[in-house]
This record gives C-alpha cells, structure tokens and sequence, in this order.
C-alpha cells in the first residue's frame, strides 16, 4: 500500500456511523435541559487546523472540511458549511443531517425553524466571544436563549484521542530578525498605548512568534497548544502542558514564566485592571471569567497579529531564498509529471513524488497541508483531498491540479499549478486564461496606503465575472513566516476590511471549478511592498515571491491583451534564469520548453 510520511491516505470519516452518533448526542439534550447544542469545527485556540483530539465536527457528521459547524436539535441537525466544500460536504454528510450554506443568516432562520424555544447549549471555550454575542442578540426577543454547558460530543465520544504535546524548537534569531526579549518590549508598548494592563493571547501562532518558540501540536503547523498573559511591563506568564518546553526557554526565565494550562483560568481570574484580549479570537469562557472579577476586557484585536503578519527584513530576505528553492523542487516536479506515461499514475503518486523532491531539502521540517493532488472531477473540489477510496488514475484529457507547500525553517510556501494531461478543450483552456487573467491582474496592481482586501478581491474576478463564471472562495490568505499556512489578520476577500502593509505576504489564487467535470487553480504568493509609482511614496504594490512556469498549453492567446502577454513572458523569463543552473537535465530541458516566449505557442501543441 502506497504511503507517505507527511500525508495520511487513510479515510478520515465514517460517514456509517454518523446517525447513531447523532443520537445519542441528542439524548444527551434532555439529560443537560437543552433544546439544541453547537458542535464548532475549532478548538480552544479558534484554529483553522486542530489536533486529532478536536475533531468533534468531523467525528460527529462525517465532514472533514477545515471550516464548518453543526447545530442540532431533538431531532433535526444541520450542518454548515461554506462554498469552498459544498461539494464535498454533499458526499460526506448523510441523513438525517442537513447540508447548508454558511452564513449567520441561513444559521439563525434554521434555528428559528427547528428548535424554537428553549436553551442552546455551546462549550464556551470551543466559541469565541464576538460569535456568541452575535448570536444572543440576534435573539434577543425570543424565547431561545444561549446557554454555556459541559461539552456534549465529549460527553459520547468513546476512544477519543488523547491530547497529544510534541518536540519544542528554539526558532534562531538569525531566521527570526528579533529576539523574544526584543518582541515582548515592543508588545508591551502597544498593551500601554491601548491603555491596559496587559494582554491575554489564545493564538498559538502570536505565542510562536513571539517567544521564537516552534512546536508540533497540530499537523503541518509549527505550533504549541498553549495561553499566555503579557503585561504592560514585559513579563509573561506561558500556560502550556509540555515537559519539552522547560529546556526550551531557559534564556528567557527572567521575564517568562511557565505554567500548567489548569492553572491559566485561575490566572484569568486574578487579573486587574483593563485586560486587552481578540475579540474575535478570545474564548467566550475567558471573557466570562474576566467580567466575573475585578478586570475590565478591552475587546480589540490580538497585539501581536499586525507584527507578526509585517515580516521584518531578516524574515524576507529568508522568505525570498526559501521560495526560491521551492520553486526549484516544484519544476523538478512538474517535469517529473510531464514524462510519466499517461494513465500509469495515479493521485497519490504525484502526492508522494511531490514530497520525496521536497524531502531531499535539509531545511524542510513538513509540509505546509495536505497537498491536494486533484484529477478530473476531484480538482472541481476546492479543498480535495485523497485518500484510498477517492484515489484515481489520472488520465490523458484530464487536468490535474495540485496544491501544495512546505514548512522550511527559513519560510512557509503555497503554490498552486493546474497541468494540461493531454490536449484540453477550448471550454478549460478559455476558463484557465480568465483564471491566469485574474492572477496577473492583481500582480500588477499599485494602490494607495488604506486599501484593504475587499477593496481588491474584484480584479482577480473580473475576467470571470464577464462570462458569468466566479469561484466560491476569497481571492488570497496571509502566510506565516515557518508558521501556519493560513496567517491573519489580512487577506484578498470580499469579507477583509484590513488594510495592507508592507511586510505582509500573500497568496494570489483564483480559481474556476466546475461540478463533475474540472478545476482550475493557479496560486503565487506575493509581498506587499512600497510602489515607486508616487513621488510622496503613499502607494504600495506586490513583489512576486513564487517563481514556477504557468501551463503556456491551458493558455487561450485569443483572450490576452499585449500587456498581459509581456507580463507572462517577463514571468517566465524570471523563472528560467533562477531554476536553469540548478535543476536536473532533463528538468532544464522541460524548463527551457515550457518559458519560451507566447507567441511561439501553437495551438495543437501540449
């Protein structure tokens, strides 16, 4: 059987078990009074990626999706879900669930029609404060109310796994740009310029960051389950349950302290004073408890999402050379695919192909997800994923898209390349240059300081837009710096109200997916950085990080203009002169065909 070290192809849900499962969570409601209970995707820390120990979601409804939740009734459960796994959702979820799309809409007209009155029970530590407050008063006036309970799924899951804490890593200054000691003091100014007195954190990405800790919590993220409270002065008080840890931050035992994660919610309670906490992050529970003392909760944001998001100069000039090498392995990748001999190899050969070449890299610690290795119908799902059962034999005609990324010490990469198997028709073809449009579009863009995702999301669209085509997912996502894939606070979306600064890195990945026949995705990330284009240098732009061929063979030239062309052509020149002296022979050779210039395409030729 066909296995790989960073990826699981085993079949993550039992879709068969999930009514019984079901029922005897409902018969928990009687048991508790409640009319209904909320099972969330996340877990304590509102982490898009969770341990095995906190797939309640998954556990319950058979869904494996990374967002989505679950309400349920005496005898009526609906599941949510967004637009990215419509798709998939309908062919994991079975009755008596309900598949619906996500919105607090839709949420709140289910509640109204299947429970009615009565109390709604929630884990007040899965939920952050902002969703429940939402929710209580968007019944205000009803006769349902929202009520804090013991974990009910908890309650039933027999065999559940055990929390598990893995090997912690020192991140060095020299890849990091700052020291703790340095980031803690600008920290607590931002706590004093917000007039608290000190901060409580829940985002194990901000507590990497800060502390230049690195773990592995949670699968392909670097993280640390843990809490911390930072004060106005500098000290820390680290809430963590790992023996690795205590070796770990010995050069900084003069302002941290560590203690257990027991002991975090008695820390809460013994604040004083204006308390900054996310109050889009912070756990209901936590915001509770500070009201029930002698603090006052600032509801904010986290203090040290923005820094962490704006990389520093030492981070970039690591992200550059990281991206670069990637860049490198994903040619020899993609060369790897252009010579297998078609309909001999199948979705989990490209999965493992794709992570022996990044494997060969001494600086890869794991990949950055689950690479979706996706032919055929499967690349119609935005967020695929293969296992055993799903896997297929890519066939000539097909379109494989894969979406992959390694977690380096010097960097976190996410590239998308869609691949022609074959001679592709002019309905893919059309539909992958509105895609390539949409990319290139918001590549050359330049706007002024103050411009936010939501302010750009329609570019990369546009092209689509025109023929009545568009994708059901944001436009980009923030990356980390060796750190979560997935990095607020900015993203392209038509959701984002945060502003752009120089620093930040994102991804550029519009898409088309059409049901049960294709999908296309072409992602790159790129870097926010200051535009020459102002005099008064109040414009920024975005410097391309991901240097790898686009498939000239899904290129429709019909449907380019002269600048559009020469920006592909530039691209492409790029990604020879930085791969050609340091891939294979028969790589330089795929290289060298697939970056000549447009105009020498042929119609006829794949």
């Amino acid at each position: 059987m066909k296995t790989a070290l960073f990826q699981s192809f085993e079949v993550s849900s039992d879709g068969e078990e999930t009514p019984y499962r079901l029922s005897i969570a409902q018969a928990e409601l009687n048991k508790n009074k409640l009319s209904g209970y909320i099972v969330p995707r996340s877990d304590v820390h509102q982490g898009e990626y969770v341990a095995a120990c906190d797939e309640r979601l998954s556990w319950l409804t058979g869904f494996t999706g990374s967002a989505g939740i679950c309400l349920f009734g005496k005898d009526k459960a609906g599941v949510f879900v967004d637009g990215r796994y419509s798709i998939q959702a309908k062919t994991q979820i079975k009755p008596p669930f309900e598949v619906i799309q996500w919105n607090n809409k839709n949420i709140v007209q289910w509640i109204k029609k299947n429970i009615v009155k009565g109390a709604i029970g929630f884990d007040p530590w899965l939920h952050s404060h902002n969703e429940i407050v939402a929710l209580t008063e968007a019944f205000a006036n009803s006769y349902l109310s929202f009520t804090p309970s013991d974990n009910l799924i908890d309650k039933v899951w027999v065999n559940r796994p055990a929390k598990i804490s893995n090997k912690v890593m020192n991140y060095p200054v020299k890849l990091a740009g700052l020291s703790a000691k340095d980031k803690c003091h600008k920290i607590a100014e931002i706590i004093k310029f917000k007039k608290a007195s000190s901060a409580v954190i829940t985002l194990p990405d901000s507590i990497a960051w800060l502390l230049n800790l690195r773990g592995s919590d949670v699968i392909h993220n670097p993280i640390l389950h843990a809490f911390l409270i930072i004060h106005s002065e500098g000290h820390i008080q680290l809430f963590c349950n790992n023996d690795n840890l205590y070796s770990k931050i010995r050069s900084l035992k003069s302002f941290v302290k560590v203690f257990s994660l027991e002991s975090f919610e008695v820390a809460l309670a013994e604040l004083k004073g204006p308390v900054l906490v996310d109050e889009a992050t912070v756990p209901f529970a936590a915001v509770t408890i500070l009201k029930n003392n002698d603090s006052k909760p600032i509801l904010g944001e986290d203090p040290i999402i923005l820094s962490k998001a704006c990389k520093n100069s030492v981070e970039l000039t690591n992200a550059r050379i990281c991206h670069n090498r990637d860049a490198i392995h994903m040619c020899e990748f993609l060369s790897w695919v252009d010579r297998q001999n078609k309909n001999e190899f199948d979705e989990i050969d490209v999965v493992i192909q794709l992570e022996n070449i990044r494997r060969k890299d001494k600086n890869l610690k794991e990949i950055s997800f689950d690479t979706i290795a996706a032919s055929g119908p499967n690349a119609a799902l935005p967020h695929y994923r293969v296992n055993y059962s799903s896997n297929r034999i890519i066939k000539t005609g097909d379109v494989l898209l894969v979406d992959s990324g390694g977690q380096y010490l010097d960097g976190t990469t996410d590239i998308t390349r869609t691949i022609a198997i074959g001679i592709q028709s002019e309905e893919v073809k059309s539909a992958f240059t509105r895609v390539l449009k949409g990319l290139i579009a918001i590549s050359n863009l330049k706007f002024p300081f103050g411009t936010s995702g939501r302010d750009i999301d329609a570019f990369a669209r546009a092209p689509l837009w025109q023929f009545g085509q568009d994708y059901a997912h944001g436009t980009g996502h923030g990356v980390g710096h060796y750190l979560s894939v997935h990095e607020g606070p900015h993203r392209i979306s038509k959701f984002s109200n945060v502003e752009f600064k120089e620093g930040m890195i994102v991804s550029n990945e519009p898409g088309f997916y059409k049901e049960g026949k294709f999908g296309i995705r072409i992602e790159n990330l790129i870097l926010v950085q200051h535009s020459k284009v102002e005099p008064n240098n109040s414009f920024l732009e975005f410097e391309t990080l991901t240097f790898v061929p686009i498939d000239r063979r899904l290129i429709s030239l019909s449907l380019l203009d002269n600048k559009e062309r020469d920006w592909i052509n530039n691209y492409h020149t790029q990604c020879w002169q930085r791969a050609k002296d340091h891939v294979t022979a028969p790589t330089k050779a795929w290289l060298k065909t697939m970056t000549r210039p447009l105009q020498n395409i042929k119609s006829a030729e794949f």
